[in-house]
């Protein structure tokens, strides 16, 4: 028993030590910014997202010119090199560094990432025009995501450079291909690229842009009209009413549209919650006073009985 006791303490004081050892280490690395503390950082920074993805800068839009198909279709060691270096920061993940589908994160994929160097199970196809179509709009349905944001060239050197992982007849690109894959991606033509405008920005403009209706006058205190004895005593707050009201669509035509509103959230809305009690031949008093007071156009309203209305 003491033998066995032995053992495990000894076991305990080297796991210790060792802990010791670790915590030291991290101690003398992290904070002093060496090369585990970088490394994290930059693994941090590369993976982190946005905390609001409206958030990123105006970009004015712009021409992308053509590109010249002949060039874009023949491989060459200057286009493989290019695309050789694409591959290693973009593809080799998944499909490994030799292309046969076995990289690191291959065993998080169903179905697995494809073997360039075999001839079986591409998708569609494996044609400079297939390869280059597949890197642009993905494979649904699979791991394999689109790389538009690539630029053209660099996508085509991609694909000579896939080629040339397999050591087998990938065939030659007919001119239909050619002429069907420029004009579903407009190469030769060029394409616009449109103006993105950060939320915030179109906000901003739209703040400046917009004018805050004047408060609701108040009838004057000669005007003994029940009209105006109605608006001086359910409006509360006239210049939350004067926004409110601009928001409605039609109110000075549509009895309905104001009644709903006004009733819908008082005082917040800027009147009394009393409007709630108004009967039919009120409301058309009070809207049609509301009408007068805004300047907006609305319902004739019929003539007042004696001058008062009252």
């Amino acid at each position: 028993m003491n033998i066995k006791r032995q053992q495990v303490l000894s076991v305990a004081v080297v796991v210790l030590v060792l802990a010791g050892l670790y915590a030291i280490l991290g101690f003398m690395l992290l904070p002093k910014g060496g090369l585990v503390s970088k490394q994290q950082k930059e693994w941090r920074e590369a993976t982190a997202l946005p905390s609001d993805p409206t958030i990123f800068p105006t970009v004015k839009g712009s021409q992308k010119p053509g590109i010249d198909l002949d060039d874009a279709f023949r491989s060459t060691p200057k286009a493989v090199a290019r695309g050789e270096k694409l591959f290693q920061a973009n593809c080799v993940a998944c499909h490994g560094p030799a292309g046969e589908g076995n990289g690191p994160a291959a065993v998080a994929f169903n179905p697995k990432p494809r073997n360039f160097t075999s001839p079986n199970g591409w998708t569609n196809g494996y044609t400079i025009a297939d390869i280059y179509r597949t890197l642009s709009k993905g494979v649904p349905g699979t791991g394999m995501a689109s790389y538009d944001t690539l630029p053209p060239l660099d996508r085509f050197a991609l694909a000579h450079y896939v080629q040339s992982l397999g050591h087998f007849d990938h065939g030659e690109d007919t001119p239909q291909q050619i002429a069907a894959l420029d004009k579903e991606f407009s190469l030769s033509k060029g394409s616009e690229t449109p103006s993105k405008v950060a939320v915030p920005t179109v906000m901003k403009h739209m703040a400046a842009d917009y004018k805050q209706p004047p408060a609701i006058p108040m009838p004057p205190p000669e005007d003994d009209s029940e009209g105006a004895r109605l608006v001086r005593r359910l409006v509360k707050d006239p210049g939350r009413a004067a926004r409110v009201l601009a928001q409605l669509p039609d109110w000075q035509t549509n009895l309905d549209v104001l009644v709903r509103a006004a009733v819908a959230d008082p005082p917040q809305n800027g009147l009394d919650p009393g409007v709630a009690g108004l009967d039919a031949r009120q409301w058309e008093l009070f809207q049609q006073e509301l009408v007068g007071l805004t300047g907006a156009k609305g319902r004739t309203p019929p003539p007042r009985a004696n001058g008062s209305g009252a």
